[in-house]
């Protein structure tokens, strides 16, 4: 079978709108790619978008341009005509992995362009094509409630009367007392009775007060917790026992040798999720990811990163396209992006080829 040539076109430093996040605002730049046919062929042009967030991603807009513009002046990207979707975008990267290693944020772009251009020349939308045939799975929607107490416990209530059922929320906050943070747990419970709270530690959970810390949120009541994600960083989390409460892995899958350690975990001891955030790992490493996980048993929660509308439109096709149902997913619109749709329980399919955005 024949391989496709595209090229990359030089990228493009858009100013977007800034979030905020973790009590600052972050200002964002967005470096916007396309893929062109290489063969003289006039085909459809796929399009991709890095946008690191501040403070959170692994690198940032200028590391982003500097391997996506060296991209841009190197050989064209050739994509092999054979195996399913997202083995042939992985074999089309492998020759460029040296230069996309420095820049996970400009390696999703890269691979968001071509899930676009490759699906669009398939007819076919994102999440159609990337799940190769399998049909596509229902992705009910959780909500990130604000940090303010009186704004999270609205929200609350407002989410859990549009038929949300579970609402996420920060712990272990510095700035808040272990006593705070149980009163405003107990009063989100309140505010919405039905919902299950789902809980981001962050990693930042003292190891001598973790029993303690999980049994309180555990005396809430049967089922109020959903899950703890990333209760401690790092490899302490392959030394945690039995906890009254169920936990997932996120941060510490950015770390490949500490992702196999912890789907080597006995049955007892392994996550209850894995969190996949598409423009954190890229969308390669998440379908990796997902299909060890589903080998396990691991449930599966798919969250954007603030990204923009490609970016999230991406993290959306990943998770109807997923080997199994998953978890609520993070995949709310936020302020962020472009295009505002309104917060609904479950992600409406999109029926357009590609990703189904066209940027400005």
């Amino acid at each position: 079978m024949g391989r496709l040539r595209l090229r990359l076109a030089a990228p493009r430093r858009v100013e977007v709108a800034a979030v905020a996040l973790r009590g600052s605002v972050r200002a964002r730049v967005a470096l916007r790619i396309a893929l062109h046919d290489d063969g003289g062929n006039v085909g459809p042009v796929g399009h991709g978008e890095a946008m690191p967030l501040p403070g959170y991603s692994r690198d940032d807009a200028d590391a982003a341009a500097a391997v996506l513009a060296a991209l841009a002046a190197a050989a064209p990207i050739e994509v092999p005509d054979v195996g399913v979707p997202i083995d042939r975008i992985a074999a089309a990267l492998r020759p460029h992995a040296a230069v996309l290693a420095s820049s996970i944020s400009a390696r999703f772009a890269l691979e968001c362009a071509l899930v676009d251009g490759l699906s669009r020349r398939a007819g076919l939308s994102a999440a159609h094509w990337l799940a190769a045939g399998r049909a596509l799975q229902p992705v009910p929607i959780s909500v990130l409630l604000p940090e303010d107490p009186a704004a999270a416990v609205a929200a609350a209530a407002a989410a859990a009367s549009r038929g949300h059922a579970v609402l996420k929320i920060k712990v272990a906050r510095s700035d808040r007392s272990a006593d705070a943070e149980h009163r405003l747990l107990a009063a989100l419970h309140a505010a919405a009775p039905l919902a299950q709270l789902r809980l981001d530690a962050n990693g930042g959970l003292d190891r001598a007060r973790l029993r303690e810390r999980f049994g309180r949120w555990a005396a809430l009541g049967a089922g109020v917790v959903e899950l703890v994600e990333e209760p401690v960083a790092g490899a302490a989390l392959l030394e945690l026992g039995a906890l009254p409460l169920r936990w997932a892995a996120d941060e510490s899958l950015a770390d490949p040798a500490l992702a196999a350690a912890l789907l080597a975990l006995p049955d007892a001891r392994v996550p209850a999720a894995f969190v996949l955030k598409p423009a954190q790992l890229g969308l390669v490493r998440c379908f990796e990811l997902a299909r060890a996980a589903a080998a396990r048993g691991i449930g599966l929660i798919v969250t954007h990163s603030f990204d923009g509308d490609l970016g999230h439109a991406a993290a959306c096709a990943l998770a109807a396209a997923l080997p199994l149902p998953p978890w609520p997913c993070g995949l709310a619109p936020h302020e962020g992006m472009t295009r505002r749709s309104p917060a609904q329980p479950w992600l409406v399919a999109n029926d357009a080829s590609g990703l189904g955005c066209e940027p400005d």
